[in-house]
């Protein structure tokens, strides 16, 4: 079973009460935001499940980060693992549904590692329906809905499988959205890529497009690796 807590260098997560655990996808994909996102003031995590992905840009990142979760359990963890962290006074949670929430401002970045599944088997258990399947919040309404939020020169970050990336991108080409970098991650050079990171804006350039390998052959981890999540993870 995975540890009810996961314990990096600036902050602890505790994760009992969410189904969707810490993940090395998502660690890859926080560290990756917060060095590309640049100087922006207003942040949106949706579907801040713990608040790992708010504490991980927090860390980087002189930000006022809002975060909403639907499930009112999670929600309250992620206010909990944020307010026992240093940037507490400009990190808030909101328990709601994302779709009708109404949101007071825009934001500089909107950032989300949605659930992967839509259309597929699910769990007997209601909880992790929630945190992987889309039946609450798919692809579709999530590109909308950052469309709607982002200030004219803010980015929406997003983390999905590999398998969804040119499904993703006709989503986002008809909310005008332009990739701007694109990262996809394999677990090994040897390995099919399994995840995509993606940054995009309403503003068409060159797109930088980069794979990131999270193990050498050898089984240790990768100088990329280790460079993005250095000063997260206590054993790096």
């Amino acid at each position: 079973m995975p540890n009810d807590h996961f314990e990096f260098k600036q902050f602890k997560v505790i994760q009992s009460a969410c189904s969707q655990k810490v993940s090395t996808d998502a660690c890859l994909f926080g560290a990756w935001v917060a060095l590309h996102g640049g100087a922006r003031q207003g942040v949106l995590d949706v579907g801040t499940g713990t608040g790992l992905l708010m504490l991980m840009l927090a860390q980087k990142v002189n930000a006022t980060i809002d975060g909403i979760e639907i499930a009112e359990d999670c929600a309250k963890q992620a206010k909990e693992n944020i307010g026992a962290s240093s940037w507490s006074n400009r990190l808030s949670v909101i328990n709601a549904d994302a779709r009708t929430h109404h949101f007071e401002k825009k934001y500089d970045i909107v950032i989300s590692n949605p659930p992967f599944y839509e259309n597929q088997l699910r769990s007997p258990d209601p909880a992790r329906n929630l945190a992987w399947h889309s039946h609450e919040l798919n692809l579709a309404e999530l590109t909308a809905l950052s469309s709607t939020l982002l200030s004219a020169d803010g980015i929406f970050c997003i983390l999905i499988p590999y398998s969804r990336k040119e499904e993703f991108l006709d989503l986002a080409s008809n909310h005008d959205y332009h990739a701007e970098q694109i990262l996809t991650v394999k677990h090994t050079r040897n390995h099919p890529a399994s995840r995509c990171m993606l940054i995009l804006s309403k503003h068409a350039g060159t797109v930088v497009e980069e794979i990131l390998e999270i193990r050498n052959e050898d089984g240790s981890y990768s100088d990329p690796f280790i460079e993005l999540l250095r000063d997260y993870y206590l054993f790096l």
